[in-house]
């Protein structure tokens, strides 16, 4: 196993010791014990980076938040 693959696993353990993950185009990036701190973080990734898919998720309700272009298309979809 090469060192980056050892420092992409020791990362996502490190992201997933607490409940609420960010995710930015579907890889882990941190990691908040409460919503309202990865959601905060969320924003702030989102407003720097607009292109970008963040979504936050909560590992114990197995739910998710996306924010993001991929949002903008949901609700565009859901208009008509």
């Amino acid at each position: 196993m090469s060192s980056d693959q050892q420092a992409a696993r020791q990362l996502a353990k490190r992201v997933q010791m607490a409940r609420y993950v960010v995710y930015v185009d579907h890889q882990a990036k941190s990691s908040f014990d409460t919503q309202e701190a990865a959601e905060k973080e969320a924003k702030r990734i989102l407003t720097a980076f607009p292109i970008l898919n963040i979504r936050v998720a909560d590992s114990e309700m197995d739910s998710a938040k996306t924010l993001g272009p991929t949002k903008a298309k949901e609700e565009a979809e859901e208009i008509g």
